[in-house]
């Protein structure tokens, strides 16, 4: 299994690895578990596929006319960042890399998706801005150390804006943490609780099966919808799946239940579809108290929807031997990672 890369460069994003410079060889997902030459004498030299920007994500409406599996980059205007994008299978345009969107950012309402403005910062102060808020200083117990990550179930500590940025060692070329699946790498991007990643408008009190109305997707884009079998049609990351993503996954098997997944064998070749070019999801983990966890082993990404139960929301999740596309529930507070998909 491949490393996710830790490179970044400006003005272009980043579209997985090529075994050629010129990008004519094959290309790989960062995060992709491939199958080496047998004669590894020379090893397997991998080229970072760089796409320049082509210009803004806010209010792009393009992707009618690309082909499906054909990728663009685009800028995020807030903060300057570029990202790329696909059409894939659902043909739909995906960012295929994961938002890295910090607290500097100004939310307005030409730029984002939505937003609830003002924000609710930090639970030691309370302000409200339009700003998210981050912190590096990391604790359980937000009353006690109230710069920290809140992981209270509570609508004190829910409704509060988080996020993870790493602080200086996220977004760097350091090649030691780039080849390490618990380094700080840059395409596991930056981590969110439920409520910064809805840009407000997901609380705790949103239960039974709310949609939220807004989210920290650029202008005229959204964070993916989610739900159980019931929901199977408006299920964004489920739609994605049972297009067949690649050749080698049969979406039909699958456990049938009321959040369906996929378990064991059946859930290999899923895994390794969603990390496989251009899909490009990484095993980035989460963060359900002080520290990371899972990091190179699973990746979970935040929907916009809000589970029955108050206090959490749905999302995907995905290993390598279980994948739950758009059923994985966990808590509000927690902070998982965001993808986000062209149209609203």
């Amino acid at each position: 299994t491949l490393y996710a890369s830790n490179f970044s460069r400006s003005g272009y994003g980043f579209a997985g690895w090529n075994t050629e410079y010129d990008y004519s060889g094959e290309t790989y997902g960062p995060n992709q578990t491939i199958t080496v030459p047998s004669d590894m004498s020379k090893g397997l030299p991998l080229y970072a596929m760089w796409i320049k920007s082509e210009g803004t994500l806010q209010n792009w409406d393009s992707c009618s006319s690309m082909s499906t599996g054909e990728v663009t980059a685009l800028t995020d205007n807030r903060d300057n960042d570029t990202y790329a994008v696909a059409k894939l299978a659902d043909n739909k345009c995906w960012m295929i890399e994961n938002l890295r969107l910090d607290d500097g950012a100004d939310l307005s309402s030409s730029n984002t998706h939505n937003p609830s403005l003002p924000i609710t910062n930090v639970y030691d102060t309370g302000s409200t801005s339009n700003h998210l808020s981050s912190t590096s200083s990391i604790y359980y117990d937000a009353t006690s150390a109230p710069e920290g990550w809140c992981t209270s179930t509570g609508a004190s500590c829910v409704n509060q804006s988080r996020l993870r940025t790493d602080s200086v060692t996220l977004f760097t070329s350091n090649t030691s943490a780039s080849y390490s699946t618990e380094g700080n790498v840059y395409s596991y991007g930056n981590y969110y609780n439920w409520y910064s990643a809805t840009a407000g408008n997901g609380k705790y009190e949103n239960g039974s099966s709310y949609v939220a109305a807004g989210d920290i997707c650029p202008a005229g884009w959204h964070l993916p919808k989610g739900g159980n079998k019931s929901q199977e049609s408006t299920n964004e990351f489920w739609q994605l799946i049972t297009t067949g993503l690649n050749d080698g996954v049969n979406p039909a098997n699958y456990d049938s239940s009321s959040y369906p997944s996929y378990r064991e064998t059946e859930a290999i070749p899923v895994s390794n579809a969603l990390r496989a070019y251009p899909n490009n999801f990484v095993y980035s983990g989460y963060m359900p108290n002080s520290s990371f966890t899972n990091r190179g082993n699973s990746g979970e990404y935040w929907s916009s929807l809000a589970d029955s139960a108050y206090g959490y929301a749905d999302g995907l999740g995905f290993g390598s031997r279980d994948v739950r596309p758009g059923t994985s529930t966990y808590a509000k507070y927690s902070g998982w990672v965001v993808r986000c998909i062209a149209g609203v």
